[in-house]
């Protein structure tokens, strides 16, 4: 058969094999975090977008890592769709793989094998070949349909946070993010505050402790107040409560030493529900109430990605579903995950509606042996493909 149908419009067999091809070639480069490496995909995919009848540009960071801007263009009338993607991968791991990792191995089953084939080389080449097929048709909407493909996600969001800086979100109402969903749409993600706290106190003979300050004991203490935090909200839909993890403490030296340092660190995950500005507040006023003297204490923020919550009513979603159903699946399930993604740096300050929906089985990713359905890559491109006739519709 030469072709698939999808909704209105077709999606070639030729295609298909296009998509798997892109994914293969892009699990082929390794993009593992740090160091990241993904210059070599930017330029890839731009190479491969231009031929494809899509305009774009590489944007530098460094001599290695590079964000990717492509568009569809539209019209004026309305804000852009976003498509939105991340270049790096995670470490391999101390387990041996079934398959080279970086070896792209595609078995009789349709089953493609590497590292990235989920998080989310995947769900990038996805959302490419689907912009590429709205160009070979001539697709023109009210507005542009656009890509942004970052670095770091994995580690810092630092490519999200430079194409924030430098303005790639201007002119964009809808945010559309590929992570592995198994093509469930996630209408919200809890946000991750990561910290690290240090006491500071007073070393002496352990036989003479009332001499020293104990370090390690007034961090305790605090550590016991962080865990029992009240975050003055409830639960939220899909999400449940905010969390607080005590990840590792340090301290001291040998037994016989009152320590007169202690270094905790801290995971607090949070909904949409929480604003990290006002929590950030709070634990600063909860470290100076732990303040006496001969300790000091430092409260540091090592990591900051807010939650991000879109009603599950929004056009955007309501869209997706549309497409979906049109596509085969009878009742696409509306739901939520604790990993943040790029959404973090890109939702809160824009306010935009944005949803995440990639294919892949998410318990898949970061693991040895990582490796997506071939069947789902295709749908998940006829899903981009077919997502700006719905939104554009409304």
């Amino acid at each position: 058969m030469d072709h698939v149908q999808r909704g209105t419009e077709t999606f070639s067999s030729a295609e298909a094999a296009e998509l798997v091809a892109l994914t293969r070639a892009l699990i082929r480069i390794d993009t593992v975090n740090p160091p990241g490496n993904e210059s070599a995909v930017a330029r890839l995919l731009l190479d491969r977008a231009l031929d494809w009848g899509l305009e774009g540009e590489i944007v530098e960071l460094s001599e290695t890592r590079a964000n990717l801007q492509l568009r569809l263009p539209g019209g004026t009338g309305q804000p852009a769709l976003m498509y939105c993607g991340h270049f790096d991968t995670v470490p391999l791991g101390g387990a041996p793989w079934t398959h080279d990792a970086h070896g792209s191995y595609l078995s009789p089953e349709g089953v493609l094998w590497g590292r990235g084939a989920v998080d989310m080389n995947g769900g990038v080449a996805a959302m490419v070949c689907g912009m590429a097929a709205l160009a070979r048709r001539s697709a023109r909407f009210p507005a542009e349909i656009r890509f942004l493909g970052t670095v770091g996600e994995e580690v810092d969001c630092a490519g999200a946070r430079a194409a924030l800086d430098q303005g790639a979100m201007d002119g964009v109402g809808r945010l559309v993010i590929a992570e592995p969903t198994d093509m469930e749409l996630v209408v919200a993600h809890k946000g991750a505050l990561f910290l690290e706290l240090t006491a500071r106190g007073r070393a002496a003979h352990a036989a003479m402790a009332e001499q020293g300050v104990n370090a390690i004991s007034h961090m305790m203490r605090l550590l016991e107040r962080v865990e029992r935090l009240d975050f003055g909200v409830g639960e939220y839909p899909l999400l449940g409560r905010p969390t607080v993890t005590v990840g590792t403490i340090t301290g001291g030296s040998v037994v016989n030493i009152v320590p007169d340092r202690c270094v905790a660190q801290v995971d607090i995950r949070t909904t949409p529900a929480v604003d990290h500005e006002t929590l950030l507040q709070t634990l600063a006023h909860l470290v100076d109430a732990h303040r006496v003297d001969g300790v000091e204490l430092e409260l540091r923020v090592t990591g900051d990605y807010p939650p991000v919550g879109t009603a599950p009513d929004d056009p955007l979603v309501t869209a997706a579903d549309r497409v979906l159903r049109t596509l085969g699946d009878d009742a696409p399930h509306k739901t939520a995950v604790s990993y943040f993604s790029d959404g973090s740096i890109l939702q809160p300050p824009t306010g935009l509606p944005t949803l995440l929906c990639g294919p892949g089985d998410p318990n898949l990713a970061h693991q040895t042996d990582e490796r997506v359905d071939v069947a789902q890559l295709i749908h998940a491109a006829r899903f981009f493909s077919e997502l700006p006739y719905e939104v554009f519709r409304q």
